[in-house]
C-alpha cells in the first residue's frame, strides 16, 4: 500500500513538473528597464539608477547585452546565461572583480535601446528608455515630447497627446526669425506625430514650436545643433 502511494505521488510530481515546464515555455520572453529610487549629481550631470529585468528567456542559452544609441551606435557589453527558470544570470569575465556598474551617457530627448541577443541563434529581445525627456505640458493638459533623431541635432520627432479626437491644430517652427509651417494631424485617439527638421543654413541654436488649437496657444522652446547633442547625464545599471 505504501509503495503504491509512493509511486502515485511520484507520478503526480512528474505531471506537476511537466505542467510547470509547459507554462514556462508558453510565456513570451520579456525584457524591461525599470527606474530605481535615487539619483546622483556629478559635475553638472544627473545619474539615474536603473535595473534590467529579464523573465521567461529560453533556458540554457547565452545572451549578449547590446546598447544602441539614437545615432545607430552599438556597444556590446556583458554576457548572460538563461537558467532553467528563464532568468538571466550575469557571467562576468575573469578580469572583473567586485561590483560592476554600467554607465550609459545620454542627451536630452535621446532614446536608448537595450538588446539581449542570443550568441548562438537569431533571437533578440529589446527594451527602450528615454532617461532625460525633452518635454513640456500645457496649462490645458497637452503633453509634448521631442526626441532627437539627427546626428547633428538637426532633426527631431514630435509626439504630443491629450487632444480631442481628430482635433484641428496648427503647428509651426520658429527659428532664426523665420517661421515654417509643419504637418500636424491629430489622430482619432487624440495623438499627434510629426518630424521637425531644422532648415538648412539656419543660424543660432534656439528654436520654438508653436502649436495653436482652439482653446490655447502652446510655445515649446528647445535647443538644436551642438547644444542639443550635449550629454546631460547617464543611466547607471548595477550589473548582477
Amino acid at each position: 500500500m505504501v509503495q503504491k502511494t509512493g509511486e502515485r505521488m511520484r507520478r503526480v510530481l512528474l505531471v506537476m513538473a511537466l505542467l510547470f515546464v509547459q507554462l514556462l515555455s508558453a510565456k513570451e520572453p520579456h525584457l524591461s528597464c525599470e527606474k530605481k529610487f535615487g539619483k546622483m549629481d556629478w559635475q553638472g550631470m544627473v545619474f539615474h539608477r536603473y535595473c534590467l529585468r529579464a523573465e521567461h528567456f529560453p533556458p540554457q542559452q547565452t545572451f549578449r547585452l547590446i546598447v544602441k544609441s539614437f545615432d545607430g551606435t552599438q556597444t556590446e557589453t556583458f554576457r548572460y546565461y538563461a537558467n532553467h527558470r528563464g532568468h538571466l544570470i550575469f557571467q562576468p569575465s575573469e578580469e572583473y572583480d567586485g561590483d560592476i556598474v554600467a554607465i550609459c551617457p545620454a542627451m536630452k530627448g535621446e532614446r536608448l535601446t537595450f538588446v539581449m541577443k542570443a550568441e548562438d541563434g537569431e533571437e533578440t529581445y529589446a527594451t527602450e528608455v528615454v532617461p532625460f525627456p525633452l518635454e513640456m505640458k500645457s496649462k490645458k493638459g497637452i503633453t509634448l515630447n521631442l526626441e532627437i533623431q539627427g546626428v547633428k541635432g538637426e532633426k527631431f520627432q514630435l509626439f504630443a497627446q491629450g487632444f480631442k479626437p481628430s482635433e484641428p491644430v496648427q503647428l509651426s517652427l520658429h527659428i532664426d526669425g523665420k517661421e515654417t509651417d509643419l504637418e500636424a494631424a491629430v489622430t482619432s485617439l487624440g495623438d499627434l506625430y510629426t518630424y521637425v527638421h531644422i532648415p538648412p543654413h539656419a543660424k543660432g541654436d534656439q528654436a520654438e514650436l508653436i502649436l495653436i488649437r482652439k482653446s490655447e496657444k502652446i510655445v515649446f522652446p528647445f535647443q538644436w545643433g551642438a547644444p542639443a547633442l550635449k550629454l546631460v547625464g547617464a543611466c547607471c545599471f548595477e550589473i548582477k
